[in-house]
């Protein structure tokens, strides 16, 4: 679900999100906006450029527009995410 313009860096994505394994080796970038991860079911692992963080289930994790991070998990995790 979204509103706004994209291409003006205005408003607002939401995106579920669910997976069962860590990202590993691999990491993520978004250029477009900053983003809110609330995890509904699971522990998420994270590590970013600034250290490692630990988020559990009614915690929320900020993680700024530019900010490279990977996500390690412990079994199956589901949550949301909001791009603003």
């Amino acid at each position: 679900m979204g509103a706004g313009e994209p291409t003006l860096k205005q408003g607002i994505s939401i995106y579920a999100y669910s997976a069962n394994a860590s990202m590993g080796k691999a990491a993520f970038y978004n250029s477009d906006g900053d983003f809110l991860i609330v995890p509904h079911k699971g522990t998420l692992f994270v590590r970013t450029l600034n250290g490692r963080l630990v988020v559990k289930p009614k915690e929320i994790l900020i993680i700024p527009r530019g900010i490279k991070f990977s996500i390690d998990v412990e079994g199956e995790i589901k949550g949301w995410v909001a791009e603003v």
